[in-house]
């Protein structure tokens, strides 16, 4: 049979196109599949990139070996040009509608690839090692940021913020981007916690340095806190793969020391300890310790039978914290520090009041709402703009 020349890549074959193309079933029901495929949503015209993407993710023995870094055999790489030929051959001989055949490539195609059909089979083979080697297999090949939800859901309109629409903050920026600059670059890099009062753009930074290390391989995961119990399984799944990634939670921090607290705790503790070279996490929140602390865990003459159990509160509710391995603080700035970061984004989106009277109206925007911020200043240019004033 036909499908029987996939070995290396037989996964393909459980895909309705692929077994149609494979049987030349040139018929009504194979132009049906290509008609489905392009208005699927997906719009795959031509009909080749959508067997391609197929090719990305699936987890052969080509892609895992070349996305852990291993020793590619040269009877690999030949078994991977059969192969491929024979996929070109199906796609060549299939007699597709011509209005399939031209769409402008999609975000995801690697510039290597582009015209695989019709290069030659090992030269594809080694592109699509090296794509392999450099982004991974499976959906993560695909796209750089994502969102965990019990599943890895792709980002597609990610905020595009920079370090350089960020104000002030500048010692913060540097500390974090060194760290992961490193990270990125050598595997290591620590932990991070950043804590402060809300607005402060601990959220915007973590955002903005993913953005200015994409090129460089750097992914951003999003993990919610009421899916942090499934940290472990997520590792295991990043850790698969050859790009950097940074596991995002934020607002990190608890009512009082209950269930959902120890089981963040014990999962955080494990994971964050078992990291390896390619996962690190960030974590934002407004408590330094991350759970509220109350008087009565400080009064430990006064327990019950006399017995001081407040060292133990206090330890338990410090320990999450002390497990990151650095804390970078933002702290609220003060009404100058306000001004100068109102006056920075008035500049930066067109805004021409004179000084006084933006100072003026800015200090009242910060009364009104949550004081001064950077995020509150964000707001009180938006809101200019937003009302024609330039």
């Amino acid at each position: 049979m036909e499908e029987q020349k996939l070995l290396l890549f037989a996964g393909l074959l459980e895909d309705d196109f692929v077994r149609a193309l494979a049987r030349h079933d040139d018929n009504a029901a194979t132009r049906a599949l290509c008609q489905q495929l392009c208005k699927g949503g997906l719009g795959w015209r031509p009909v080749e990139n959508y067997v391609l993407w197929l090719l990305l993710k699936e987890p052969s023995l080509l892609a895992l070996r070349a996305a852990a870094g291993e020793y590619l055999a040269a009877s690999l790489m030949a078994q991977a040009a059969v192969e491929i030929a024979v996929l070109q051959g199906w796609l060549q001989a299939c007699h597709k509608p011509d209005w399939l055949q031209s769409a402008d490539d999609p975000d995801w195609l690697p510039d290597s690839l582009t015209s695989w059909v019709t290069d030659q089979a090992d030269h594809v083979a080694e592109n699509l090692a090296g794509f392999y080697q450099r982004f991974g297999f499976g959906e993560l090949a695909l796209h750089r940021v994502w969102r965990w939800d019990g599943r890895l859901t792709p980002v597609h309109d990610f905020d595009a913020i920079t370090l350089s629409d960020l104000i002030g903050y500048q010692s913060q920026k540097e500390e974090v981007m060194q760290n992961t600059r490193l990270f990125v670059r050598t595997g290591r890099g620590n932990n991070l916690l950043l804590y402060g009062a809300r607005g402060t753009g601990k959220s915007s930074l973590i955002k903005a340095v993913a953005n200015e290390l994409a090129a460089e391989g750097l992914c951003l995961v999003e993990l919610p806190l009421d899916r942090i119990a499934d940290l472990p399984h997520l590792q295991a799944v990043l850790s698969r793969q050859p790009r950097h990634y940074i596991i995002y939670i934020d607002d990190l921090s608890f009512e009082k020391a209950d269930q959902d607290y120890k089981l963040t705790k014990a999962v955080l503790e494990g994971s964050v300890a078992a990291l390896g070279g390619n996962v690190l996490i960030y974590a934002t929140s407004n408590r330094r310790h991350l759970i509220v602390e109350n008087w009565q865990d400080r009064e430990g003459a006064r327990h019950e039978n006399g017995e001081v159990r407040a060292a133990d509160s206090m330890s338990e509710k410090l320990s999450l914290a002390d497990r990151f391995g650095q804390t970078v603080l933002f702290t609220t700035p003060n009404q100058e520090e306000y001004l100068r970061i109102v006056a920075a984004l008035a500049e930066a989106d067109g805004v021409t009041l004179p000084q006084a009277e933006l100072r003026e109206r800015a200090l009242q925007w910060a009364l009104w709402q949550n004081g001064c911020s950077g995020r509150t200043a964000r707001q009180f240019v938006n809101s200019l703009t937003a009302g024609g004033v330039k």
